[in-house]
């Protein structure tokens, strides 16, 4: 994406507008800002370059509105109804914003028609205002059947996919779920959560997008040489959660905390959807090591070797910070 300034605008809108409402004193403060946010997301979204990024603005244009306006009929029920249902229809709203299940359908439709760009913008920056608000409201009654269906949808909804882009969409609905639950422990453990989970996000989305690696079968079709295999190899593991990456260490601080609140059977499920998940990046990865680079290929990519080397680096760093973490324990 061609960075000029009417996009630096809307980039400058995105962030003052996250900052007003995740600052705001009260809820009517938070929904303005919100919906400076979503306005400021879609111009961004429009390119010439994709004939589907009108239909995803589109799409994405309805469903936070429709988010919004149960989160706004929650706000204004709050001043003649009780907590419970103000927090329900709040949620529900910021739920629908978020894309976590049931209220997921539109994420993956939406990523496939975005670029690189946008997509690593949805799955991090958009998320982040809304994340804050439903962390000021958590309400585990409310949310937990959600995050049992985020973790099961979104790790049963990617084995399927030939497309990277709906394999992140619905890695993310997982994540979201993982990041939910670490609300119920404390702040800091879903901000590092979700700190982690961006930086995987950043770095895979950057070399998916130097590639130009849209579908499974692009990545066994050009000619990458064996490095460049095992680098997106390494990215692609460790947002799958393979220990000892760095995607393993939010999980393992997670579970270790849900542990402790001797929520077992909610640890079991995590566990196994993170196994579902796993299963689907462990699979594009060993498919990519086991092409043979010397066979004609589509094309040749050139890339970057020392950007791939620092990203791949930052991936394996969770093995240092897992030993610095246990000996200070």
């Amino acid at each position: 994406m061609i960075i000029n300034s009417t996009k630096i605008m809307f980039l400058m809108f995105m962030l003052m507008s996250t900052i007003m409402s995740v600052s705001s004193n009260n809820w009517f403060g938070s929904w303005i800002g919100l919906e400076i946010n979503l306005m400021s997301f879609i111009p961004l979204m429009l390119s010439k370059l994709n004939y589907y990024s009108s239909e995803s603005m589109m799409k994405y244009f309805m469903i936070q509105s429709m988010g919004s306006m149960i989160m706004l009929m929650g706000i204004i029920m709050s001043s003649f109804k009780t907590s419970l249902q103000m927090d329900l229809f709040i949620i529900c709203g910021l739920m629908t914003k978020l894309g976590m299940a049931p209220f997921h359908m539109w994420l993956p439709s939406v990523m496939e028609g975005l670029s690189w760009f946008n997509c690593t913008i949805m799955l991090t920056w958009q998320k982040l205002a809304t994340l804050m608000l439903i962390s000021y409201l958590i309400n585990i009654y409310i949310v937990t059947m959600p995050i049992i269906l985020s973790l099961i949808i979104g790790a049963m909804g990617g084995i399927n996919q030939t497309s990277l882009k709906k394999i992140m969409a619905y890695s993310s609905i997982n994540n979201m779920g993982w990041i939910i639950i670490s609300m119920k422990s404390s702040m800091t453990l879903w901000m590092n959560y979700f700190m982690i989970y961006s930086m995987m996000i950043i770095s895979l989305t950057l070399m998916l997008n130097k590639m130009n690696i849209n579908y499974l079968n692009q990545c066994f079709m050009m000619n990458f040489n064996s490095m460049n295999n095992m680098f997106l190899s390494i990215m692609l593991l460790s947002m799958g959660g393979l220990p000892p990456m760095l995607g393993f260490l939010p999980k393992w601080m997670v579970i270790q905390s849900m542990m402790n609140n001797n929520d077992y059977l909610m640890s079991i499920i995590m566990l196994m959807t993170s196994l579902i998940t796993l299963f689907y990046y462990i699979r594009i990865s060993i498919m990519m090591m086991m092409v043979n680079s010397e066979k004609p290929k589509l094309m040749k990519i050139m890339i970057n070797k020392k950007m791939i080397f620092y990203l791949m680096l930052m991936n394996l760093m969770g093995f240092i910070f897992i030993i610095i973490i246990k000996s200070i324990n």
